[in-house]
């Protein structure tokens, strides 16, 4: 006579099924790191600028699915910001300057989202009120350890929260109403993510 081994299964340890969409499709949500990130960099913005500078967070062009975390208008023009958060981490370029290396690890495919966002949203002030503004982009670590030199990756500067401030407060020759129709035509052209 043989004996089996019987195994209980306890039912709470059982893989939990995953409801998705008929398609198969996720919705593009960002990462937990770079939504609080977002949020923290966007207390912050808010808390420095008030109404002298106007922001649009989280929004995306219609038809494309990445997310263009924020977007301020001020006097130098339209500024998109990409919020990076990497605690105690070591945030240099490679030898070439074309992606990040984060704790030794390369990250292409934050140069490459930037440069699609960069360029979708120069094409959108440029079929709008004032086509001639000046588009910055750059990317601001809310945390991370930055060099003391300047960084750029990908032709776009790499920040820190003060220096984002400062790149801001930068004067420029759109006045009020220009900074107010170009944020106005931004904000009904660019959805909510």
């Amino acid at each position: 006579m043989s004996r089996k081994t019987v195994r209980s299964v306890d039912p709470l340890s059982r893989p939990q099924l995953r409801v998705v969409q008929g398609d198969g499709s996720q919705p593009t949500e960002p990462p937990p790191e770079r939504a609080d990130a977002t949020d923290a960099l966007a207390k912050i913005l808010i808390d420095a600028f008030g109404d002298r500078a106007l922001f649009l967070f989280h929004r995306r062009l219609a038809g494309q699915s990445g997310d263009l975390p924020i977007i301020a208008v001020t006097s130098s023009g339209v500024h998109l910001i990409e919020p990076r958060s990497y605690p105690g981490k070591k945030v240099r370029a490679c030898r070439d300057g074309s992606t990040f290396v984060i704790d030794g690890v390369r990250h292409t495919r934050i140069a490459e989202q930037m440069q699609q966002h960069a360029e979708a949203l120069q094409a959108t002030v440029s079929t709008g009120p004032i086509p001639d503004a000046d588009v910055h982009s750059s990317y601001c670590f809310v945390e991370g350890e930055l060099p003391l030199r300047p960084l750029e990756v990908g032709g776009v500067r790499v920040l820190s929260v003060r220096s984002t401030l400062r790149r801001l407060r930068a004067g420029g020759s759109l006045d009020e109403r220009q900074v107010e129709a170009l944020h106005r035509d931004l904000s009904r052209r660019l959805v909510r993510s």
